[in-house]
């Protein structure tokens, strides 16, 4: 993979991208290319095929690696959400401001993509901060995701200790917040 394709395939898949799947990245591809201004590029994303036949897509934020966006399609259906890329498809919460579910069994998937990017382009257009928490006691920090629209919060990876915090780091039982990224003005 070299990045100069919106959502190229990972090749290390096990599984072939059947028509659904290249229709769907077709058409997402098409319509990520209005995405420059709203600070991302095509080395941001990635996609695979997974088994079922379905597809995996993923959008990482550039300030905010490796938090980002992810789509689940399955024919007639698709699902996103944000989430780091190290937890992949876990603690998915439909209900939420940020989570997207379309189901629609007679879409074509041209159809699906488009629904997706202007999901896609929505979600980029939200203030993003980090928030780090460190603890009185032996130092250990919590980092949660909060979207300024509707203080949604969205704990970061545990596995992970990216991202680096931007600014000045919180001291011991101290709460610091850094915005990412601001609402793009339309």
């Amino acid at each position: 993979m070299n990045g100069e394709i919106w959502f190229e395939i990972d090749s290390g898949g096990r599984f072939p991208l059947d028509d659904y799947g290249c229709r769907f990245l077709a058409g997402l591809r098409r319509a990520a290319l209005s995405w420059d201004p709203l600070g991302v590029i095509a080395f941001d994303s990635w996609a695979l095929a997974l088994a079922g036949p379905s597809v995996l897509a993923l959008l990482t934020v550039p300030e905010a690696d490796p938090f980002g966006l992810q789509l689940r399609l399955a024919a007639g259906e698709f699902g996103g959400y944000w989430s780091d890329d190290c937890a992949i498809w876990e603690d998915y919460a439909p209900g939420a401001p940020g989570y997207i579910n379309v189901r629609d069994p007679r879409a074509a998937p041209e159809d699906m993509a488009l629904r997706a990017a202007e999901w896609i382009a929505a979600q980029l257009s939200r203030p993003l901060a980090l928030e780090v928490h460190r603890g009185s006691g032996l130092g250990w920090r919590r980092r949660t995701w909060v979207f300024g629209d509707t203080g949604e919060r969205t704990p970061c990876c545990r596995s992970c200790r990216r991202p680096v915090f931007p600014g000045a780091k919180p001291r011991r039982g101290e709460t610091v917040v850094a915005p990412l990224r601001g609402a793009v003005p339309v």
